[in-house]
């Protein structure tokens, strides 16, 4: 799958930006010269990235398990709603979660042919397409996104890749709890 989305190149920028990487497809990705300039749109969508990347749950899981708690609670599934509950405490522990990190990666660097005083959901999912089937433009842009979150610690760039990986089986536990809530409510849904 080819994604190069040279349509519109990103030329005499009304805000300055800086070339940082091209990705395997040969698109050219950039960042803010000051990212006090950092447009307000733009601005609002890091911030609401940055505070799930620092509980380390996308919004739609959060919103998922929400939603699942309160079912357990009027079921009067106590045990239930606790072990959501301490999945979720247990996320809150963690140093960095991939998801989360992209969708903040997404906020900061500019695509080539993105209005880089703009921001636009198309271009997100652009951007994450890219990702997903780029490693180490992923592995490149995870570090990068770290360094925007207020978790950023004494690990290096290299360092929250090595703790990704590690933290998988962790990580995955709550997607396996998501999964199979979405899976219950399909079957429900088509039940009923």
């Amino acid at each position: 799958m080819i994604f190069n989305f040279r349509k519109k190149k990103t030329q005499n920028p009304r805000i300055p930006i800086r070339k940082i990487y091209t990705d395997k497809f040969g698109n050219d990705w950039f960042e803010y010269s000051n990212p006090m300039q950092i447009p307000a749109k733009r601005a609002i969508a890091a911030e609401v990235a940055t505070r799930f990347a620092e509980m380390n749950l996308t919004k739609a899981g959060l919103f998922g398990l929400i939603q699942e708690m309160k079912k357990h609670a009027n079921s009067g599934q106590i045990v239930d709603l606790f072990r959501i509950l301490g999945e979720i405490e247990f996320r809150l522990s963690f140093i960095g979660e991939e998801k989360t990190l992209l969708d903040l990666a997404a906020c900061y660097f500019v695509l080539q042919g993105e209005d880089e005083s703009d921001y636009s959901d198309i271009y997100r999912e652009r951007k994450l397409q890219i990702l997903n089937e780029d490693g180490e433009a992923k592995g490149f842009f995870l570090e990068n996104a770290f360094r925007y979150t207020i978790n950023y610690s004494n690990l290096s760039g290299g360092g929250i890749l090595e703790y990704l990986k590690a933290n998988e089986p962790n990580a995955e536990k709550l997607n396996q709890i998501l999964r199979t809530l979405k899976l219950e409510n399909m079957l429900t849904k088509s039940i009923t």
